[in-house]
């Protein structure tokens, strides 16, 4: 029987390859298609390969492949073919973008350690109608009646572009921001993002993570998740109150400070500056920028980290809360 067995196994179809597991990481050279499926060269997402990025390195399709296994972060599935000729292998981590490592032990922090930098959109998008989050703006949107997230701020302000490249420092400079990799996301805390930073239809979100979120000493995961937090406890006060119970109408800055005392204790108001622009005949208010320091832990610690921050000018004296929908 052990005779025939052999010649039978002899007798059936060998696959063309067999994938080699491998270790290490492949970094990109060019952009390449990231395939399912090599044979079908299916894509789904048409995803491609980001230069400069080195993505964790899963197998090879044989012992001398043509293509290696990767894991691209983000793309459905992760697991992705690609060509060996679209980038280079190596066995540790040089080269490779990943999230920052965790900051040295905090020390009491003096001054104003981050700025939230806020949105209210209808007016932001009145400065910038050909955006394409201004031109999907609807009445029943969120940003017509809530701020949006427009960056949370490691201070002081050349604290910046920590351990980037320079290929991405300029790219984020120069508004070249969808060549820029996505912060890596849950599903969940992307969905939320979106909504409450409408920028991310531009891809701002790759420009604030590029820019600050690389100085913050954390994931991009914990970033943006203290970032919407600090949203939730800003939009659920009479702060939010005060802006969707004027809409079409001019406040100042007195009573935005007051609303702010009001809602997260006496001296809030004097750590946050208003700003506005010249729309037509009359000043429009763009946005809020509110200094904080501590450590953030949920939307409870809004009123703390303000009281800890350092008082600022208060910018602009009064201005219009402009109604959804450009002019």
């Amino acid at each position: 029987m052990r005779p025939l067995l052999v010649l039978i196994l002899m007798l059936l179809p060998m696959p063309a390859w067999a994938e080699v597991p491998l270790s290490g990481y492949f970094t990109a050279t060019k952009a390449c298609p990231a395939y399912q499926s090599i044979s079908r060269q299916t894509n789904p997402g048409d995803i491609l390969t980001r230069p400069g990025t080195a993505y964790d390195l899963v197998a090879g399709n044989s012992a001398r492949p043509t293509h290696l296994w990767i894991v691209v972060p983000g793309a459905q599935p992760e697991r992705r073919w690609v060509a060996i000729d679209c980038g280079t292998r190596s066995t540790d981590a040089e080269g490779r973008q990943d999230d920052p490592p965790p900051p040295p032990p905090r020390r009491a922090y003096r001054g104003t350690q981050y700025i939230l930098a806020v949105n209210w959109q209808p007016a932001f998008c009145e400065t910038s109608p050909r955006k394409p989050e201004c031109r999907a703006q609807r009445p029943d949107s969120f940003e017509a009646t809530n701020f949006t997230l427009h960056g949370l701020w490691p201070q002081p302000r050349d604290n910046a572009y920590c351990n980037v490249a320079p290929a991405e420092r300029r790219a984020s400079e120069t508004g070249d921001w969808r060549s820029l990799a996505e912060p890596r996301l849950s599903p969940g805390l992307r969905r939320d993002l979106d909504e409450v930073m409408p920028g991310t239809l531009s891809a701002l979100e790759r420009h604030e993570w590029t820019k600050h979120g690389t100085c913050y000493g954390a994931s991009a995961e914990r970033y943006f998740a203290d970032a919407l937090d600090l949203m939730l406890a800003l939009n659920a006060s009479p702060v939010a109150e005060l802006f969707a119970a004027n809409i079409g109408r001019k406040i100042t800055l007195r009573q935005v400070r007051a609303a702010f005392d009001e809602a997260f204790g006496p001296g809030a108001g004097e750590r946050v500056r208003m700003e506005c622009a010249p729309d037509g005949n009359r000043t429009i208010i763009t946005e809020l920028t509110i200094g904080l320091t501590g450590e953030i832990s949920g939307p409870d610690d809004f009123a703390r980290l303000i009281a800890a921050a350092s008082p600022t000018e208060g910018g602009c004296a009064s201005g219009m809360v402009d109604p959804v929908g450009l002019r």
